[in-house]
């Protein structure tokens, strides 16, 4: 069976999945932004947060297999615990509120290995396959990247399903597209308005303008434009680079 999972279907299924949750949970202002822990209460899944002490200090997400010990700090000491299958555990900063899109984002992220596992059950290196078959290091290597990169696009349909954008492309440009110059650059007014898009969803600016490309939300304009306009013309706008 083929691991591949394309753009399309993961469109269809996070959207599937995030409808599916919102008719039965009947959220408060759900076309506007998702709850990324009840949607993972409803699949069954948990979320925790524990001081990490692992080796590796940039691990800050741990979904847990029911066997594997994560080592952690409790009462000042380091101990190594087994959580129950479909735990997310999240190292305990995240719980800060300047943290929320990256919050949201890791519990989406876990929430889409979760669910393409489930469907796409095939031999995969994210979770308890990785001491059960004997990969070479090129397949490890490939596995790996489209696993990740199918979890992301899914994690990011979760988080951003197409219902959510249009609503605040409604709410805060009238449901137009948003312009961009060249291929990155935006006026301060386009900057503005995503930055109040991603807030109301409940992720970062830099998610939310790539939602926008993949949704084929944006209307691309000639950087020449932008310069006469905004460089040349005397108008206060700068050039604003991502």
């Amino acid at each position: 069976m083929s691991t591949y999972i394309s753009n399309r279907e993961l469109e269809e299924l996070g959207e599937g999945l995030t409808r599916h949750y919102l008719e039965n949970a009947h959220v408060q202002m759900a076309a506007r932004c998702i709850d990324i822990e009840g949607l993972a209460n409803y699949l069954g899944m948990t979320v925790v947060f524990e001081t990490f002490a692992e080796e590796d200090r940039d691990k800050v997400e741990f979904l847990a297999d029911g066997r594997t010990p994560l080592k952690i700090r409790r009462k000042g000491s380091i101990v190594s615990f087994c959580f129950p299958l479909g735990t997310i555990v999240l190292d305990s900063f995240l719980r800060q509120d300047k943290e929320s899109g990256r919050r949201r984002f890791t519990i989406a992220y876990e929430i889409a290995h979760s669910v393409i596992e489930k469907h796409n059950p095939v031999p995969q290196f994210h979770r308890i396959y990785d001491s059960e078959h004997g990969y070479t290091f090129q397949e490890l290597k490939a596995q790996l990247t489209m696993t990740e990169n199918q979890a992301d696009r899914l994690a990011a349909v979760i988080l951003m399903p197409q219902f959510t954008v249009d609503q605040a492309l409604r709410d805060f440009n009238k449901g137009r597209r948003l312009k961009v110059y060249g291929q990155n650059v935006y006026a301060n007014e386009e900057r503005r308005i995503i930055s109040r898009m991603a807030a109301q969803v409940g992720v970062s600016f830099s998610a939310m303008q790539i939602r926008l490309r993949e949704l084929d939300l944006l209307e691309y304009h000639p950087l020449d434009e932008y310069v006469e306009k905004n460089l040349l013309g005397g108008k206060a706008d700068e050039r604003l680079y991502l």
